[in-house]
């Protein structure tokens, strides 16, 4: 059973008490966080290593009718910020083609078949977005092709010699994509950068720039703000700022820290969401059944990311960029259509991989093992991460699923349930002689692996995480915000509002709502899969509860009609715009 502990409050007032724990202090700094400012909170974009020969060659190309390739990365960062960096690009005049590469075929990054594609094409420029930092051999390769490269992207720089080093992922837990980052060393290092013509990074040691925690599509708008910057092709002020819709999207999806300039971007990016004037975007919340005025950073990050996921992993990334690029409503109809069915096959392909893994299951010694790990070439490895999430679930144990992706690439997912005292990190880093590749956060991850050593997986995990597990649990309470009564919902929301979006790095707010009268419970959805819940405090107020995949005996405590019990819980805003309680947990 989990444990809570109420934080002790350090100010009577709830919104700034909220931010005080979240590191915010101080009234100048609170006020500051609460009101986003485009101009003050967006830096100069020049203080990012190589802008200024990257603008150059850009504002050449452009003079010289050359044309330019946009290669973005296939997940829900590259894939908004290649659709915005490529729309940008044509309306000032250039010639732009957005590739993507195919997840299954040609794998993450650059490839040599994509680049020889784009040489015969005449493409002489090419600007990557959310990936090419430790593109060293593909770069190389282009640059022989005559394709010069300016590479956008926000991952770790390699340290000299890094290839006999095991690369890093970054794990993005709301999209289910890998970000590669190569493991930074203990001592500091001289860069070791590809040898494109620009490497527009903030997170290369050699930067100026004063916050390096931009997504991929965040650094392809800083390289947007360059350009105008220098020029700006007759483009009205501040016209790029329908743009941000798009850099919002992938802020909110990506692993980045909702601070500092990622706020700003992501409040100005759902302020142009809810204006739907892109049709792709709007065809898509109303098949959701999303009022746009109402849409929040969960609908997002829950609702139209996974369906933007859904094109990579079922090998349609195009069809995701044409939703965001058309300017048809009839095609944009249309595609949120196609996109909505393949989001559904993915469910189908994820189910009958589950029921794959489990009926090889059944009656094994795997099921003995501290550690589940099963591969199977023909799985694809972009819904791997989906299924182990099914898996811990019901074993609740690590696990770790592999599949083939990119022709003889081996590449997996790792998920470990809530609790573990081991990160999937370390337990990668116990069998590090395995890999390739690996990496992620606290409970996700990925990793690569030669097809020759697959074999070995299993036991040099188990062993790994049966050493960090002998040196005992590692329990600590989980912190809930304050105590709430149902009567403070409506104002508690009002201050949240002010207070959203949150996401890595500004946590949504925890609740503990003490003895609250269980009137009714009601599962609802087409699989009858969600849990409504009416909350009373015994006196005037009445709140909804839910739970997404629940159902009353999914927490520490059953939840049952008619008892009353303790409710931990956030506070947030249904689809009507009323205040509501999403159940965490019942203690």
């Amino acid at each position: 059973m989990k444990s809570y502990r109420v934080r002790p409050r350090e100010h009577d007032d709830l919104l700034y008490d909220l931010l005080h724990a979240r590191g915010v202090a101080g009234k100048e700094a609170q006020e500051r966080f609460l009101t986003p400012d485009f101009e003050r909170d967006s830096h100069d974009p020049m203080l990012l290593p190589d802008m200024e020969v990257a603008v150059e060659r850009i504002v050449a190309a452009q003079k010289l009718g050359e044309v330019v390739c946009v290669w973005s990365d296939y997940d829900c960062d590259g894939i908004p910020g290649g659709v915005m960096l490529a729309g940008f690009l044509r309306g000032i005049g250039l010639n732009v083609i957005h590739y993507i590469p195919h997840r299954h075929e040609e794998g993450y990054g650059l490839n040599a078949r994509g680049i020889d594609d784009l040489a015969e094409k005449k493409v002489t420029l090419m600007i990557t977005v959310d990936l090419g930092t430790t593109e060293h051999e593909h770069i190389a390769y282009a640059k022989e092709k005559g394709i010069d490269t300016i590479v956008t992207d926000h991952h770790l720089v390699s340290a000299p010699h890094a290839g006999s080093e095991p690369i890093a992922f970054a794990k993005d837990s709301r999209s289910g994509e890998i970000n590669t980052s190569p493991t930074p060393p203990q001592e500091s290092f001289a860069m070791k950068l590809p040898p494109a013509l620009a490497v527009i990074n903030p997170k290369r040691p050699d930067s100026k720039y004063p916050f390096d925690g931009l997504c991929g599509a965040g650094v392809a708008w800083k390289l947007v703000q360059g350009i105008l910057a220098t020029n700006r092709f007759n483009l009205a002020p501040g016209q790029e700022k329908w743009l941000l819709d798009l850099v919002g999207i992938a802020t909110l999806s990506d692993m980045v820290p909702l601070v500092g300039e990622n706020r700003m971007l992501a409040h100005f990016g759902l302020r142009v969401m809810r204006r739907t004037r892109r049709p792709g975007l709007a065809s898509l919340l109303s098949l959701l059944r999303i009022k746009p005025e109402h849409l929040t950073e969960d609908d997002i990050g829950f609702m139209v990311a996974p369906r933007i996921n859904a094109a990579s992993r079922m090998d349609k990334p195009d069809l995701a960029a044409r939703l965001l690029a058309t300017e048809s409503s009839e095609e944009a109809s249309a595609l949120a259509r196609a996109l909505q069915a393949l989001n559904d096959e993915r469910k189908g392909v994820v189910a009958a991989t589950v029921k794959e893994v489990n009926h090889r299951l059944k009656g094994s010694e795997l099921l003995d093992a501290s550690v589940l790990v099963m591969g199977n070439p023909k799985w694809r490895p972009g819904i791997l991460g989906l299924v182990a999430n099914t898996l811990v679930e019901a074993h609740g144990k690590p696990v770790f699923l592999w599949g083939r992706e990119g022709g003889e690439t081996i590449r997996g997912s790792a998920r470990l349930p809530d609790g573990s005292s081991a990160s999937v990190v370390e337990i990668m880093q116990g069998a590090r002689g395995l890999f390739n590749e690996f990496g992620g956060h606290h409970a996700s991850g990925g990793f690569s692996i030669e097809p020759e050593r697959v074999h070995e997986l299993g036991a040099g995990l188990a062993r790994s995480y049966e050493t960090i597990a002998a040196r005992g649990p590692h329990v600590q309470d989980e912190l809930v915000d304050r105590e709430l009564a149902l009567a403070e919902v409506p104002f508690a929301l009002r201050d949240l509002t002010r207070l959203a979006p949150f996401g890595e790095g500004f946590a949504k707010p925890l609740f503990l709502f003490p003895r609250v009268q269980v009137q009714r419970i009601k599962s609802f959805g087409k699989a009858q899969d969600h849990l409504e819940a009416m909350l009373h405090d015994g006196f005037e107020a009445e709140v909804a509860g839910m739970s997404f995949f629940s159902t009353p005996e999914s927490f520490s405590k059953p939840l049952v009609a008619g008892s009353s019990a303790d409710i931990v819980g956030h506070v947030e805003r249904d689809w009507r715009g009323r205040a509501r309680i999403r159940i965490v947990d019942v203690v």
